[in-house]
C-alpha cells in the first residue's frame, strides 16, 4: 500500500473517531434528556469572565511566541517580536484545523524555514519549543499532585479517578526527564547508536540528537523557557477556571444550566491529563478525545455532570479556536503582510554555534 494511500486512511479513520466520540456522547446527554439543558447553559452564562477567560487565552499565545522566539535567537535565527508572533498565530491556527495536535508547528516550521533557507534551526526550535511546553506541563501537574492529590483522593466521587490522574502525570514526567537526561548526555547516545546499525533512520536520528545538544550550550535559555512553559500552563488552568466561573450560580438548589463553584484545584489536577490524552493521535486536531477527557474527569464532580463538564469543554475549545483566527488571516495575508523581519545580526562576541547538517534537515 503506497504511503499517501496509508495516510488518506489513517486521516478518515482520525475522523470517523472524532465524529464517533461526539456521536456518543451527545446520544448519552440526549438519552438522558438533558439535551436541551445545553442551550440553558449558554443562553444563561455570565459574558464578563468569558471575556477575561478570552484575554488570558490570546495573551498566553502572545507569552508563548516569546519563548518560540528565545528559542530561535539561541540558535542565531533573530526576528523582531512582530514576526515571531504573527508565525505563532498562524501554527496556532492550523492547529484547529489540521489532522494532528502539532500539525501548525509543522505550518510554522515549513514556513519559516522558506524564508530564513535554515531548516534545521525552524524544525528544532519548534521540536524544543513544543518539549518545553510539555516540560512546564510536568512542573504544573507535579506540583497540583503533590499538593492536591490528597484531596483527589479522599473524596469519593475523584477517587476513581486519583490513581490515572498520578500514572498519567508520573508518567509523562519521568519519560520527558529521562528523555532531556539522553539528548543532553554525548556519551548515552554514542552508546545507544554503536549497539546496532540503524540505516537512514539512525543516521536521521543521529542528526536530531546532535542539533537538540547544542542548546546544552544555553542553559539560561532553556530554564527561562520552561519557566515560561509554566507561566503558560498557569494561565491556562486559570482561564479554564474563569470560564467554568461564567456559568455557575451561589444559589441552592442551582437552577437549571448552572454549575457549582468548581475548585481551581481540579483544573490544575484535571487539565494536564486532559491534555496528554488530546496528544494521542487518535482522532482529528483532539475533538472528542478532549470532550470525553472533560466529562471522564469534570462530569464525576457533583453538580457538575456530563453536561455541564461538556459545556466547558465546548466553549474553552471555541474561545481558543477564536483567540487563533487571526492566524489564518496572517497565513491568507502573508505575502502582502511581508511580516518576516529579520534583526541585525550578533557581534563576533556573541557567535552562534552553527547547526549540524543544515542540508540534510531541511523541510
Amino acid at each position: 500500500m503506497k504511503e499517501s494511500l496509508k495516510k488518506k486512511l489513517f486521516l478518515i479513520l482520525r475522523i470517523a473517531i472524532s465524529f464517533a466520540l461526539i456521536g456518543y456522547i451527545f446520544y448519552r446527554i440526549s438519552a438522558e434528556h438533558e439535551l436541551s439543558q445545553l442551550l440553558k447553559y449558554w443562553a444563561d452564562m455570565s459574558y464578563g469572565w468569558l471575556v477575561g477567560a478570552f484575554f488570558i487565552l490570546f495573551a498566553l499565545l502572545a507569552i508563548g511566541s516569546v519563548r518560540w522566539g528565545m528559542l530561535l535567537a539561541a540558535r542565531g535565527v533573530r526576528l523582531s517580536r512582530s514576526s515571531v508572533f504573527m508565525y505563532y498565530l498562524m501554527g496556532m491556527f492550523f492547529n484547529n484545523f489540521l489532522p494532528s495536535t502539532v500539525g501548525g508547528d509543522v505550518v510554522k516550521a515549513y514556513y519559516l524555514s522558506r524564508a530564513t533557507g535554515k531548516g534545521a534551526v525552524a524544525f528544532i526550535s519548534v521540536l524544543l519549543d513544543r518539549l518545553m511546553g510539555m516540560g512546564g506541563l510536568c512542573v504544573v501537574a507535579t506540583a497540583a499532585c503533590l499538593f492536591g492529590g490528597r484531596t483527589l483522593w479522599s473524596l469519593p466521587a475523584t477517587r476513581p479517578y486519583a490513581l490515572p490522574v498520578f500514572l498519567i502525570v508520573g508518567g509523562v514526567t519521568i519519560f520527558l526527564g529521562l528523555f532531556f537526561l539522553l539528548v543532553f548526555n554525548d556519551r548515552v547516545m554514542n552508546f545507544f547508536f554503536s549497539l546496532a546499525r540503524w540505516g537512514k533512520i539512525g543516521e536521521k536520528i543521529r542528526q536530531l540528537h546532535e542539533a537538540l545538544y547544542l542548546y546544552k550550550e544555553h542553559p539560561g535559555v532553556l530554564l527561562k523557557t520552561l519557566l515560561i512553559s509554566t507561566g503558560i500552563w498557569v494561565m491556562i488552568v486559570t482561564a479554564s477556571w474563569m470560564l467554568s466561573l461564567a456559568f455557575t450560580s451561589p444559589l441552592s438548589p442551582l437552577p437549571p444550566g448552572k454549575l457549582p463553584s468548581i475548585s481551581i484545584l481540579y483544573f490544575f489536577l484535571f487539565l494536564p491529563p486532559i491534555a496528554v490524552i488530546m496528544s494521542v493521535p487518535v482522532s482529528f486536531a483532539g475533538i472528542g478525545t478532549r470532550e470525553m477527557g472533560f466529562i471522564i474527569f469534570f462530569g464525576a464532580l457533583e453538580g457538575v455532570g456530563e453536561p455541564g463538564a461538556l459545556v466547558i469543554s465546548l466553549t474553552f475549545y471555541f474561545l481558543y479556536l477564536v483567540s487563533s483566527l487571526i492566524g489564518g488571516v496572517i497565513y491568507i495575508f502573508k505575502d502582502t503582510l511581508g511580516f518576516h523581519r529579520e534583526l541585525p545580526a550578533l557581534g563576533p562576541d556573541e557567535a552562534i554555534i552553527p547547526m549540524p547538517n543544515e542540508k540534510e534537515f531541511s523541510l
